[in-house]
């Protein structure tokens, strides 16, 4: 994305703009919506299939840094989203619990999801593709 794109949107929701959750059929693994919160959208994606799920997380309070996904596996789930998770997307919330912000925390709700994985991220302008 270039600065002109990201300073001027195109008009029109774009694929991590999804209204709601209802327009989406349940049981893919593209379900997503997408809300601005300040500077940062926050984007919310379901999992589907069990493990694994094609991220890995870094950082955390343990190291005084926010939480945030530090690797995205080509042709995982998380890449096969409609908006993938991109590198440096902070994970906010996992399977509806707001988090505190220590990775073990994250991984321990990461690895006690059997076939279905809720992530609320927050996405700045710095996050990569």
């Amino acid at each position: 994305m270039t600065e002109a794109t990201a300073a001027r949107p195109e008009p029109g929701p774009g694929p991590c703009e999804r209204a709601s959750l209802d327009q989406a059929r349940p049981g893919l693994a593209d379900v997503q919506r997408a809300t601005m919160a300040g500077n940062a959208l926050l984007v919310e994606a379901f999992l589907h299939g069990g493990a694994p799920w094609g991220f890995t997380l870094k950082g955390g309070l343990e190291r005084g840094e926010p939480l945030i996904i530090s690797k995205v596996e080509e042709g995982g789930k998380a890449r096969s989203l409609q908006c993938p998770l991109l590198v440096g997307d902070e994970v906010v919330i996992i399977n509806g619990v707001e988090l505190s912000g220590f990775r073990q925390e994250a991984i321990s709700l990461v690895k006690g999801s059997y076939k279905t994985l809720q992530l609320t991220v927050r996405r700045s302008e710095n996050t990569t593709s």
